[in-house]
């Protein structure tokens, strides 16, 4: 019976189950541990009267995410023996082929974010804690927009975006590519990137199964995650941007 099960025991040995694996358990730990409720969890009505406490689960979402989507892959990588520049794409690579991609990603998505900002589909949907992302409430005083909590709140949800460009087009897809190949690689961690935006707007969740190939060509093109990054990272800064910036220049 052993005997048997060898040459499947055999197959799932090497780097690609580990990064099968790995992956998958750091996105399940994710949605628990790192959701904003569990920020409640940890530190229960310690911060309930900050005046920043409306922003507080959503920092800690991003930064739980950084950890868990980042270092824990980095930690694997290191079991595995990788090479972080050449094998997971964290150099800048062909950096002028990254540039220009980069550029027109941005000029067909950011046009586009624009658009869809205006549909009802989207409304209410960014920023993702709300206006109350950049509203102080000082006890006993007035709410107030804060240029200070945009920029880190802003700042942190970049970082995030840093640590799942590195999970989906840095680890999974270079950690995958020569088992599977490009095609494969890249179909592979199309399947939970797309996942992962379920509860968003349906048209933005159909849409990240071309973002997520489109992105991963890129990544295996450039040979590099940052292009990815510079890409996702501008167009959700911008939808927050143009959803709440009513509040902010109001103010």
């Amino acid at each position: 019976m052993i005997s048997r099960l060898r040459p499947y025991l055999r197959d799932l040995g090497g780097e690609a189950t580990v990064v099968i694996c790995g992956a998958s358990a750091v996105l399940v730990i994710s949605h628990y541990q790192a959701a904003t409720g569990y920020f409640y969890v940890l530190f229960g009505e310690r911060f309930s009267k900050h005046p920043a406490v409306s922003a507080f689960p959503y920092l800690y979402w991003f930064g739980a995410s950084f950890v868990l989507y980042a270092l824990v892959p980095l930690l694997l990588a290191v079991a595995t023996r990788g090479s972080f520049t050449r094998n997971y794409g964290m150099g800048l690579g062909d950096w002028r082929a990254g540039l220009k991609l980069t550029g027109l990603f941005l000029l067909v998505m950011l046009p586009a974010v624009y658009v869809a900002s205006k549909m009802s589909a989207f409304a209410g949907q960014y920023p993702l804690a709300g206006k109350g992302a950049y509203m102080l409430r000082p006890e006993g005083g007035p709410e107030r927009a804060s240029w200070g909590l945009f920029i880190a709140y802003e700042a942190a949800y970049f970082g995030y975006f840093i640590a799942w460009e590195f999970l989906f087009r840095g680890y999974m897809l270079n950690g995958l590519l020569p088992k599977f190949g490009r095609a494969g690689a890249i179909l592979i961690q199309v399947a939970p990137f797309a996942i992962m935006h379920l509860g968003k707007a349906e048209l933005e969740a159909l849409g990240s199964i071309a973002a997520g190939i489109a992105l991963g060509i890129l990544a295996l093109r450039t040979r590099s995650f940052w292009y990815g990054v510079l890409i996702h990272g501008a167009v959700a800064v911008w939808m927050d941007w143009l959803s709440a910036r009513q509040f902010l220049v109001g103010s």
